[in-house]
C-alpha cells in the first residue's frame, strides 16, 4: 500500500461518518438481521441496509454462524469471519450449499462496483475453518459490498480462495527475516 493510499484511509477512517463507524453499525446489523432480530439503528444507515436485506443471498438460508472467530495455530494467526449459512433449496437438506462470507461497506454507489473482493481474506477463514471443522464442506466463498442504495454480492469458489490465501501468505513470509 502506497504511503498516499494509506492517508487518504487515516483520513476517512474516524469521525461520525467515518468507514469506522459505519463498518462496525453494519456489521452489527448484519450480525442481528441474521440470528433473527435485527436491531434498530440510526436512520441514516438504511440505504446500504435496505438492499442487503432484499438480496436473495439473504431469502432463505440456515445460520450456522456469525462473527466466528477462529486461528491457524502453526502461522500464528486468527480472525473472525461475518458469516456462515447454509443456504435452503427444493433438494435435500444434506445438498444445500454451505455459504462461507465478509461484508464490506463502501461509502460511495460507484465504490460498489470497484471494490475488490476479499479473497485472499476468505481463503484465510477458509483454510482455518477446515483445520478446525474439518467434515463442514464449504460450497462458495462470498464477499457482499454493501453501499449507499446498492448491494453487490462477490461469488468466488473455496479453490480461488485457498489458492489466494497461500499466495498471499508466500509473498509474507517472503519479507520475513530469517531466524
Amino acid at each position: 500500500m502506497s504511503p498516499r493510499q494509506r492517508e487518504a484511509i487515516d483520513r476517512t477512517k474516524d469521525g461520525p461518518d467515518g468507514w469506522a463507524i459505519r463498518g462496525e453499525t453494519l456489521h452489527g446489523w448484519l450480525e442481528g438481521l441474521l440470528k433473527g432480530s435485527e436491531p434498530a439503528i440510526e436512520e441514516r444507515w438504511t440505504p446500504w441496509l435496505d438492499p442487503v436485506r432484499s438480496d436473495p443471498l439473504f431469502a432463505d438460508f440456515e445460520l450456522l454462524a456469525t462473527e466466528y472467530r477462529l486461528c491457524d495455530a502453526k502461522r500464528s494467526v486468527g480472525g473472525s469471519f461475518d458469516f456462515l449459512l447454509r443456504l435452503r433449496n427444493d433438494g435435500p437438506e444434506k445438498d444445500w450449499p454451505v455459504v462461507l462470507g465478509d461484508l464490506k461497506t463502501v461509502s460511495s454507489r460507484k465504490a460498489v462496483s470497484s471494490r475488490k473482493p476479499a479473497t485472499a481474506q476468505l481463503g484465510a477463514y477458509l483454510s482455518m475453518m477446515q483445520q478446525h471443522h474439518s467434515r463442514l464442506w464449504i460450497s462458495e466463498c462470498v464477499t457482499v459490498v454493501s453501499g449507499p442504495d446498492r448491494c453487490r454480492v462477490i461469488r468466488e469458489t473455496p479453490d480461488e480462495c485457498a489458492a489466494a490465501w497461500e499466495d498471499a501468505w508466500g509473498r509474507f513470509e517472503c519479507v520475513q527475516p530469517d531466524f
